[in-house]
């Protein structure tokens, strides 16, 4: 039954289920399978056969048993009765069907700049396909994506992270293709996992520094020297609130309640009239309503005593009125206020380093640091990792989402003990 492992052999334990081999690999916990698989059309012996293989995805043995008899099932029926196998389906031009998903995803209400960029990189698949000679969506195979990966990332120099950002458009395609149009057979060509593919990157970008609150103070400080009140703000708002700054660009007077200490994050349907145009493509769906990134970002933040002090301070208007304008009134641009950002940070002193392209001193700092800032004072204030998942919108177990929202009590009286660091000398000016 099971063997070990020789030094050149490939898995630690194996064992044979008909035409299968089922087999445990040493770089996974999931039993694997490994058969011959001959050519559509062919007759038993003839042709250039192929070794196949599948995961389980099975860590007990004995599932993994079933499903290996299952697929030995299936081969049997493939060689007994060629003329159910899928090889004599009619070729399906690739191109058309990029239109059609695209078409499909704007009927689900996805963005438009979600919709541009999935059908950007699929219509770049179909030119590199087409100088191959491959034009049909049935040429399409791992073996293909695998070489198509290779050229994005040699050929044309990009990260593994971007590389990953067109896999996962391949993915999203060809589960259209098989489930929705059934045209094609089988597993999904691109099913490889975004997660999965992210662990293989060998050169891991390196995570962003941890931020000190002296350093938030220093910079709040240079904003308000220059007073520029509208960036000291959004820095309180998010340090204390744990802010996305789409949800900041987004946020309506009427979503705060001082009297409850809440402001909630939910799905709202703002004015067109006054949503940047910009905004209004990439996050707003064709229905006008603006989503939240997740279901988890539909959440309640608890409205700190700094947080408080700045709210009251900003004498916001009628329900509808956005909480951050610029000079004009209109809504703030993220490029924008990063740039100013960016600008106090590097007056301030605060992670300062040479820009790759230009070589001249710029500070690193990005708004979503700030996010990550307010996760670790939470952690700091001692509150704990469920209750802060929570206010910073992260997706949790199954059990843990069931209850998230059954006792707001006790998750606003946890998070009035957090503390940002921020000097109130400071906010007091705001």
């Amino acid at each position: 039954m099971a063997r070990k492992e020789t030094e050149r052999g490939r898995w630690t334990t194996s064992e044979r289920v008909g035409q299968v081999t089922l087999f445990l690999s040493g770089r996974s916990s999931r039993w694997q399978m490994c058969w011959v698989e001959r050519p559509n059309g062919q007759p038993n012996g003839i042709g250039r056969q192929r070794l196949r293989f599948r995961t389980t995805g099975e860590t007990d043995v004995s599932l993994a048993r079933v499903i290996a008899h299952r697929m030995n099932e299936d081969l049997i029926k493939r060689r007994l009765f060629p003329e159910m196998e899928c090889g004599d389906a009619k070729q399906v031009p690739f191109k058309p069907l990029v239109k059609e998903f695209a078409d499909y995803l704007t009927e689900l209400g996805r963005s438009y700049d979600h919709v541009k960029n999935i059908r950007g990189r699929l219509n770049y698949l179909v030119q590199w396909m087409k100088r191959r000679d491959l034009r049909f969506v049935n040429d399409v195979s791992a073996a293909v994506l695998r070489e198509f990966a290779t050229h994005l990332r040699v050929d044309r120099g990009l990260t593994p992270s971007t590389v990953n950002h067109y896999v996962d458009a391949a993915h999203n395609c060809f589960g259209y293709v098989i489930f929705k149009k059934r045209l094609m057979n089988g597993p999904n060509p691109a099913a490889c996992g975004r997660q999965a593919q992210l662990e293989r990157i060998p050169n891991r970008r390196t995570p962003p520094p941890v931020i000190r609150p002296e350093q938030i103070n220093a910079i709040m400080g240079v904003a308000i020297k220059h007073r520029d009140y509208l960036i000291a703000r959004m820095l309180v708002f998010m340090c204390e609130g744990g802010f996305r700054l789409q949800e900041l660009q987004f946020l309506h007077a009427g979503d705060i309640d001082l009297e409850n200490r809440t402001i909630r994050v939910d799905i709202k349907r703002p004015d067109p009239k006054t949503v940047r145009p910009e905004l209004r493509k990439r996050c707003m769906t064709r229905d006008g309503l603006w989503l939240p990134k997740s279901r988890a970002g539909r959440r309640p933040l608890h409205i700190t005593d700094r947080l408080a002090a700045v709210i009251r301070a900003m004498k916001l208007g009628d329900a509808t009125n956005w909480v951050f304008v610029n000079k004009a009134g209109n809504q703030v641009a993220g490029n924008k206020t990063l740039e100013r950002l960016k600008r106090y940070a590097l007056e301030a002193g605060v992670l300062v380093d040479k820009h790759p392209r230009t070589g001249e001193l710029w500070s690193l700092i990005r708004w979503h640091w700030l996010r990550h800032y307010h996760r670790t004072r939470a952690h700091v204030s001692k509150i704990r990792r469920e209750v802060s998942k929570i206010a910073m919108g992260h997706a949790a177990d199954p059990i843990h989402d069931h209850y998230r929202g059954l006792d707001t009590f006790a998750f606003h009286e946890e998070y009035a003990k957090f503390d940002s660091g921020i000097d109130d000398s400071l906010i007091g000016v705001l």
